[in-house]
């Protein structure tokens, strides 16, 4: 169980610093071949608009299971104050904190279910997944590699790629979280203290499906890095061709 959780911390990780390298990239070439602020917003957000639409999406589908009425949705970027860009929104009616962090967090979910399903059936998800129990770097390695030889993998690429990017919850998303986790993890100590029986019972789905999320988020931090160098050079190329430079 902690070899599974250290794996999926570990990518989840990784994830959550590439996403900002990738969204970085995006903007600069975005910038460098508009050369205007509000052009490279729309530029840079239209590679995302899968996963965009993923994220709004799920946001509107738990707050209608929820009995939460949805005002509007937008998939158009926006601007913020401070430099900001919010590349979609909907807006729901209030509701209590249970309900709010589930909403929040729709997105996430419906991420890492996407990409748990595209890393197990469109690659090799389960070669990953052993090579991870393993523990041995160069297995895994390896089986990654082969995700290369996905059918359509460079398809596949492009919607993990855009998934992966657009999943992460805004601050406005987390707001409901703090009191819900609390209370989630004292429910969760009672259980472990009070029903040994159902912990123990519980712990293999648990184990396999930190597994199964571990070996596909490891999918998806290969496809990321590999897109980011692609995108690196690109923006090479683009500043050389046009002499223009993106400070940060």
């Amino acid at each position: 169980m902690l070899t599974s959780l250290l794996a999926f911390a570990m990518a989840f990780g990784a994830l959550l610093v590439l996403e900002r390298l990738a969204h970085r990239k995006l903007q600069e070439i975005a910038l460098l071949l508009t050369g205007h602020i509000d052009a490279a917003i729309y530029l840079y957000s239209i590679p995302l608009l899968p996963g965009v639409a993923l994220h709004e999406l799920s946001h509107a589908v738990m707050a209608k299971l929820l009995g939460v009425r949805v005002r509007a949705i937008s998939l158009f970027p926006q601007r913020q104050r401070g430099g900001a860009v919010r590349l979609g929104s909907v807006e729901v009616m209030r509701s209590d904190a249970l309900r709010s962090a589930l909403i929040g967090a729709a997105p996430l979910i419906a991420g890492l279910s996407a990409l748990g399903l595209i890393g197990n059936l469109a690659f090799d998800g389960s070669a990953v997944m052993r090579a991870l129990s393993a523990g041995k770097l160069e297995a895994i390695a390896s089986s990654i590699v082969a995700t290369l030889q996905a059918p359509d993998a460079l398809l596949w690429f492009y919607i993990v790629f855009a998934i992966a990017n657009s999943m992460m919850p805004s601050p406005s998303d987390t707001q409901a979280w703090p009191p819900v986790l609390g209370a989630l993890a004292v429910v969760t100590a009672l259980i472990g203290a009070l029903a040994g029986d159902v912990a123990y019972t519980l712990a293999p789905p648990i184990e396999i499906t930190l597994r199964w999320l571990a070996a596909a988020l490891a999918i998806t931090a290969f496809i990321d890095m590999a897109v980011i160098a692609v995108l690196w050079m690109i923006a090479r190329v683009i500043a050389r061709a046009t002499g223009r430079r993106v400070e940060y």
